[in-house]
């Protein structure tokens, strides 16, 4: 990961990243519906913790993810 951050933020964020991407691993072998929902859920707690870590240090962060989230969705909606 390029070095956006300072040490402890970026140490903690690329366990963010490992631990969200394993659960997204996880999911793709659940065993059923309960399971498949933990392992989303795990992975959105994951994103939305870093979220708030960048949050903290650049105010803002967390409304432009929103923006672009939202301009992903009309873009897929209008293909689609």
């Amino acid at each position: 990961m390029a070095k956006l951050f300072d040490d402890e933020l970026n140490e903690a964020m690329q366990q963010l990243f490992d631990e969200t991407i394993e659960a997204i691993q996880l999911s793709k072998v659940s065993p059923d519906l309960d399971d498949l929902a933990a392992t989303f859920a795990v992975a959105l707690l994951k994103l939305g913790l870093a979220t708030g870590f960048v949050e903290q240090r650049h105010p803002g962060f967390a409304k432009d993810v929103e923006e672009k989230r939202q301009r992903v969705i009309a873009a897929l909606t209008q293909k689609h």
